[in-house]
């Protein structure tokens, strides 16, 4: 796998437009994270959650202040070895704390916040998450495990309505063809 596609609506990207080019990241820090070799030996304490496609984020304002929060989460599997006889599990979640100017008007809402942390957070987040799950593989004495970078997929461009007079000339052509 090359890469993991973020893929956001129209819609998210403008809510989120104001608060990417206002908002500061100001810290990430790791508040969870779990890691198994679970083909290691029988009775691994970690029991085996599901792999997510893609991670979550939520946001939620710091209650009298000028910033807020995001965190981000995700899980993964991966095989290594001969025929992908050690199986790895790596989840964790970090906290991203933004700010944005004293001033802005109005303070950001809930969804404007959560499609910042949809798209633009999740893409700050990943070389963490990259980074992490390389050292946490290493650390268990296995061969690496390269994370996918994470690609923004911009959403198809919506149909052009087609004028009434060019589908009668594509239904004209059509019976043509099915004369002919």
């Amino acid at each position: 796998m090359n890469s993991v596609a973020l893929r956001g609506t129209p819609e998210q990207l403008n809510q989120a437009k104001r608060l990417m080019t206002i908002a500061t990241l100001e810290s990430i820090r790791l508040v969870h994270v779990r890691a198994g070799h679970l083909t290691a030996v029988s009775g691994c304490p970690v029991k085996a959650i599901a792999e997510k496609e893609l991670p979550t984020a939520t946001a939620c304002l710091i209650d009298g202040t000028n910033r807020f929060r995001v965190l981000f989460g995700h899980a993964m599997h991966g095989r290594r070895g001969a025929e992908g006889a050690t199986e790895i599990q790596v989840d964790a979640s970090f906290e991203l704390v933004y700010s944005f100017p004293q001033d802005a008007e109005p303070i950001p809402s809930q969804a404007e916040m959560q499609a910042f942390a949809d798209t633009n957070a999740l893409m700050n987040c990943w070389p963490y998450w990259r980074e992490l799950v390389g050292m946490l593989v290493s650390r268990m004495n296995l061969p690496p495990l390269l994370v996918p970078l994470l690609r923004w997929v911009p959403p198809p461009p919506k149909p052009k309505p087609v004028a009434a007079e060019s589908k009668l000339e594509v239904e004209n052509a059509s019976e043509v063809a099915k004369n002919e």
